[in-house]
């Protein structure tokens, strides 16, 4: 933003970003003003005229198994009343559908890049066909292992509908609320932080990240997101039921976003089902193929697993329930019988080219014969690459080289060895504490 004489007032990251928050505050406080639910027949009169079984009610074709159309749910009337709703750090309206089976169906109108539309919808898929596997192999429908995929419907190049839980919230709203109860804000807290950690590094102070953290740890404990799950839970047979499904759906989504290169989720792509427990990973676009220096978020731990997380899974849990969730699911993934890696590299190469560079001209045939030989090589490559880091985690694996290795009267390490460890680096504070101040280490 150069101002009038053609010098930019914005000398630092930090001034730029105030910058910015004056406008989204300013946006925010417009939007609060019009947040109430607007009628639908001031936008669209045809659909709020519509009644009647003339329209399936969308997201009921995402299963594996065959479609019966006799069955599926008719939509009986849109419901009058369009939400404004806040996801992943933007604004949407939410429609809500009423099934000729009395249920509400809820979905948010999102209009999206095509870049990150198709790249979440491929990550879908592929959470698709992983549940297929588990659900096939027996130790994972023992542990009733699988991931919550909300059905993404295409409407239009950048317009899609995206079933939505009403009693979902990210675990940016649950820190922000509260935040609010002190008279302060998330982005506040992480302007603090980082202006804090830059005075005790100028005062050449041991650790200026540590008692950084220390001070934002004193001001938000560690059992904010427990204490409001505890009171959304009626029972503690409800909460310890929540808990436990909590687990294992953290522990399959992180297991497909490890082997896909997702980056680690930020406290407002991160949605927890308050009501059952289930985990959605928001905007999960993988990154292979993709360039480092162009990712969004850096990759110092694999995945999220801050000081809340660890506590409403509990440090027993994270060695217990957690880590054997985790490698229940790699064993059944890494299956040879699964045929996992040929779903992987038909979605692979549809996502190399979307992402890769642009095509060569049309008028150079060869140069477009060697372009998708390019491409099948190197889907090929990454798709042995994620079966790779899926098989690591596997427990057969660990038998099978634990079986080569013979160490005679040595015991050998724990089956799941691979998987602690992965848990122990995404828990290391330190390597939390190199993520950007925007990450929320502390959540």
């Amino acid at each position: 933003f150069p101002g009038g004489g053609g010098e930019c007032p914005c000398a630092t990251y930090k001034d730029l970003y105030l910058r910015l928050r004056k406008w989204q505050i300013a946006l925010k406080k417009q939007l609060s003003r019009s947040s109430f639910p607007r009628q639908l027949e001031l936008l669209s009169r045809t659909l709020a005229e519509s009644k009647g079984a003339q329209m399936e009610v969308p997201g009921q074709y995402m299963h594996v198994k065959e479609p019966s159309p006799d069955h599926h749910v008719k939509v009986d009337r849109v419901l009058p009343d369009i939400e404004i709703v806040e996801r992943c750090g933007a604004i949407h309206r939410r429609i809500t559908l009423r099934g000729n089976d009395g249920k509400l169906y809820p979905f948010i109108i999102e209009a999206t890049g095509a870049s990150i539309g198709t790249g979440d919808e491929r990550t879908l898929q592929l959470c698709q066909i992983m549940n297929r596997c588990m659900d096939k192999e027996k130790q994972a429908r023992r542990r009733h292992l699988s991931m919550h995929v909300r059905p993404i419907i295409g409407l239009a190049p950048r317009c899609r509908l995206i079933c939505d839980d009403s009693k979902s919230s990210s675990l940016m709203t649950v820190i922000a609320g509260f935040l609010a109860g002190l008279g302060q804000t998330p982005d506040a807290v992480a302007i603090n932080y980082h202006t804090k950690a830059q005075q005790l590094a100028a005062r050449n102070a041991p650790d200026p990240l540590m008692s950084a953290m220390n001070e934002i740890a004193d001001l938000i404990p560690d059992t904010v997101l427990l204490d409001h799950i505890r009171a959304e839970a009626a029972t503690n047979d409800k909460l310890w039921s929540f808990r436990k499904h909590f687990a294992t759906q953290y522990a399959c989504s992180i297991l497909a976003a490890h082997s896909l290169q997702v980056p680690a989720a930020s406290p407002d792509r991160l949605l927890i089902s308050v009501k059952q427990g289930d985990v959605t990973l928001a905007c999960a676009t993988s990154s292979i193929g993709v360039d480092p220096s162009l990712s969004h978020m850096p990759g110092f731990v694999p995945f999220r697993m801050t000081r809340m997380l660890t506590t409403i899974i509990s440090p027993i849990g994270l060695e217990g329930g957690f880590s054997a969730a985790i490698a229940a699911a790699a064993m059944a993934l890494s299956n040879p019988t699964r045929q996992l890696k040929h779903h992987l590299y038909v979605l692979l190469r549809e996502h190399l080219h979307a992402q890769g560079p642009p095509k060569p001209p049309a008028t150079t045939p060869q140069a477009h014969a060697e372009h998708n030989k390019q491409i099948v090589q190197r889907a090929t490559q990454f798709a042995g690459q994620v079966l790779e880091r899926v098989s690591s985690l596997s427990p057969a694996t660990s038998m099978a080289k634990a079986a080569e290795a013979g160490r005679g009267d040595e015991l050998p390490p724990p089956l799941n060895y691979k998987v602690i460890e992965l848990i122990r680096a995404a828990a290391d504070t330190h390597q939390q504490m190199q993520m950007p101040p925007l990450w929320h280490p502390w959540a």
